[in-house]
């Protein structure tokens, strides 16, 4: 998957989310699609930064990736973070994403 698709895909899932009423204070891709390792049957993996997450249970977080994503229709692999949970770095999908790259607004 090139770069641009990645973008384009990422652009249209921060509208979802969006839609949603979840403001992203970050998205980090990270995983192949950050290191240009990706194939065509590559995931595109992202942890999403948002205090809008503050209070919601693992499942309630899910549930919101998972309706975006299917909005998007793309083979996004996502992880709901708070700035504060992102900022403690206690996983180690926070630790692994952390080597990933900040995708800025489109």
């Amino acid at each position: 998957m090139d770069r641009e698709t990645v973008l384009s895909i990422l652009s249209r899932f921060r509208q979802a989310l969006a839609a949603r009423n979840i403001r992203q204070t970050r998205i980090v891709l990270f995983g192949s699609c950050a290191n240009a390792t990706a194939t065509e049957a590559s995931d595109i993996d992202v942890v999403v930064i948002s205090p809008d997450f503050e209070g919601k249970s693992f499942w309630d977080r899910i549930e919101i990736l998972s309706d975006a994503i299917y909005e998007v229709f793309a083979p996004i692999e996502a992880v709901a973070l708070t700035p504060e949970e992102w900022d403690r770095g206690d996983s180690v999908i926070v630790e692994y994403a952390r080597r990933g790259e900040t995708i800025p607004e489109s």
